[in-house]
C-alpha cells in the first residue's frame, strides 16, 4: 500500500491578472466536475463505482467527449475544456461516487434505525484541482536558495488559452527541513500538485509517496490496551507484556491521556457553550455572523485534540518497539440515536474516537506496528477480574469508579474498561478470532485448563481489522 503527505505553498505577491486566471482555472474545473457529477447517475453510479480507474475513465469520455470516431456521445460536454482539467474532474467525480455510494450503504445497514440523516449527493463547491505532471513544474522552489522562489502552473485565460504562468510563492519557515525529513523517512516527491482555494487565498499542495507492506503481527511481545472517553480522561491505556511460551501477560503500567489535552477539551466546551448562549439571546444563528470565527476555532482545537492524542499513543508504541506491539481499539458505532438524551448525542458529535483511531491507524502503517478492534460488549458494565456485571459510581455524581457487587473489586472505571478490551483481544491473538473461545483473565496464567473460564466472563467474539 501506498502512504502519502503533502506540504503547503502558500501562492503570494502574485498581480491581479495572475489571481484572476487561478479563478477562471477553478471556475472552470468546478463546471465540469459539476457536470460529470450529474452524468454519473443517467450512465449508472453502480455500474460505474464498480470499475477501476482508468476504466471509468474511458467510459465516461465515450459518453461525454466528441471524437472522429464517435462524433456524437450521448452526453457532450460544453466546448473549451482542456484534457487535463477533464481528466482530472472525471477522477475526482468518480472517487466522490464511490464515497457517496459507501456512505449510503452504511445509513442503510446502521443509520436509518438509528435516526441519522441520508447522506446527501457530493456537492463540488470547495473541490481542489489536481494538477497532473504535465501542467505544474516547482523544480525552482526545491532549488531556490536566494529571492523569491515560484511553481508554474498552467492556468487558463479569458480568451481560454492554457499555458504556463509563474507564480511566487512564500515558503513556511520549516519548509525545507520538512522536505528533508520527509526524504529521510522514504517519501518520494511526485510530479503532480493540487491547487487549493480557502478564504480567497491559492495554496500549492505537493505529494509525497511512500510504499509500505501492511503490518501483520499474529504473536506481539506488547499490547496497548485503548479506552478512548468522552470527558474526564481522553484516554485509558494499559501496556501489557505477553509472553507466548508461558502464556502469560503481566501488565506493565497504566496511562492516562490528561492535563493538556483535558484542558483544551474544556476549552471547546466553553466555546460550544458561547455559542448557544449567543443564540439564545440574540436569535442568532450558530453558524453566522461573529461565530463562524469561533466555530474554527472550535474546529482547530478538536483536530489538535487528536492529533495530541494519536501522537502520545504512538510515542508509547515507540518506546516498545514498532514492530512487536499490538494497539488494541474499541469498535465503536452506531452511538448516537433518538435513545440518548440530548446532552449526551451533543457530546457523541464532539467526541474525536474516529479521528483519534484514524490517525492512529496512519501511523501505524507508516511505522510498521498493528492495529486491532474488538466490539465492545459490556467492557464497561462486567467486572475485569470475575466478570459478573457491576456498577459505576462516585461520591460525587461522576460515576468515575467500578464496582462489582459479587467479588468486592473497587477501581476506576476506565481502568476496568481497559483491562476488559485487552484480555477480549488476547482472546482473539489466541484462538484467531473467527470461533468463540474462552475469555483469560490477565490476572492468572493463559494457560487455562480445558472448558475452564478463568474470568468468569462471557465468550468472546472478537474480531480483527486493520
Amino acid at each position: 500500500m501506498k502512504l502519502h503527505k503533502t506540504v503547503l505553498l502558500k501562492i503570494s505577491e502574485a498581480n491581479k491578472g495572475k489571481l484572476k486566471r487561478l479563478k477562471l482555472t477553478t471556475e472552470l474545473y468546478h463546471r465540469v466536475l459539476l457536470f460529470y457529477l450529474d452524468v454519473i447517475p443517467r450512465l449508472g453510479m453502480y455500474r460505474i463505482a464498480s470499475m477501476s480507474k482508468r476504466e471509468a475513465l474511458t467510459f465516461l469520455e465515450y459518453h461525454t467527449v466528441p471524437t472522429k470516431a464517435h462524433p456524437d456521445p450521448k452526453y457532450p460536454i460544453f466546448p473549451g475544456v482542456q484534457v487535463n482539467i477533464r481528466r482530472s474532474a472525471i477522477n475526482k467525480a468518480v472517487g466522490m461516487v464511490k464515497s457517496y455510494l459507501s456512505n449510503l450503504y452504511r445509513w442503510h445497514k446502521e443509520g436509518k434505525e438509528l435516526g441519522h440523516e441520508k447522506p446527501s449527493y457530493p456537492d463540488p463547491k470547495r473541490s481542489s484541482l489536481t494538477y497532473y505532471a504535465t501542467d505544474v513544474q516547482f523544480k525552482d522552489v526545491l532549488e531556490s536558495s536566494s529571492g523569491i522562489p515560484f511553481v508554474r502552473l498552467k492556468v487558463i485565460d479569458e480568451k481560454g488559452s492554457y499555458t504556463f504562468v509563474n507564480y511566487p510563492v512564500k515558503p513556511y519557515r520549516w519548509f525545507y527541513e520538512r522536505i528533508d525529513y520527509l526524504e529521510k523517512e522514504g517519501f518520494k516527491l511526485k510530479n503532480t500538485a493540487t491547487l487549493i482555494e480557502k478564504d480567497g487565498d491559492f495554496y500549492v499542495a505537493l505529494l509525497f509517496e511512500k510504499k509500505v507492506s501492511k503490518p501483520e503481527l499474529k504473536r506481539p511481545e506488547y499490547l496497548l490496551s485503548v479506552d478512548l472517553n468522552i470527558q474526564r480522561n481522553l484516554a485509558c491505556i494499559g501496556v501489557y507484556h505477553l509472553n507466548w511460551k508461558t502464556k502469560e501477560a503481566e501488565l506493565l503500567k497504566i496511562r492516562f491521556l490528561n492535563g493538556e489535552l483535558t484542558r483544551l477539551c474544556y476549552k471547546r466546551d466553553y466555546l460550544l457553550h458561547e455559542l448557544r448562549l449567543k443564540q439564545v439571546l440574540t436569535g442568532r444563528k450558530p453558524a453566522s455572523g461573529d461565530n463562524k470565527h469561533i466555530w474554527a476555532k472550535i474546529r482547530y482545537l478538536n483536530k489538535d485534540i487528536a492529533l495530541k492524542a494519536a501522537s502520545e499513543i504512538n510515542r508509547l508504541v515507540q518506546e516498545l518497539g514498532t514492530k512487536k506491539v499490538a494497539v488494541v481499539f474499541e469498535k465503536l458505532k452506531g452511538l448516537r440515536g433518538k435513545k440518548k438524551s440530548r446532552s449526551l448525542n451533543r457530546k457523541l458529535n464532539f467526541w474525536m474516537r474516529s479521528a483519534i483511531v484514524e490517525r492512529v491507524k496512519e501511523l501505524s502503517f507508516e511505522h510498521g506496528y498493528s492495529i486491532f478492534f474488538v466490539y465492545p460488549y459490556r467492557t464497561s458494565k462486567q467486572c475485569s477480574r470475575c466478570g459478573a456485571r457491576g456498577e459505576r459510581f462516585s461520591p460525587n455524581g461522576s460515576k468515575a469508579l467500578f464496582r462489582c457487587p459479587v467479588c468486592g473489586y473497587t477501581v476506576n472505571a476506565d481502568v476496568n474498561a481497559m483491562k476488559n478490551i485487552a484480555f477480549l483481544a488476547l482472546s482473539h491473538l489466541l484462538h484467531a478470532g473467527g470461533k468463540e473461545a474462552q475469555v483469560v483473565a490477565f490476572q492468572a496464567s493463559l494457560k487455562s485448563p480445558s472448558g475452564q473460564n478463568l474470568s468468569g466472563a462471557c465468550r468472546a467474539t472478537a474480531t480483527s481489522c486493520v
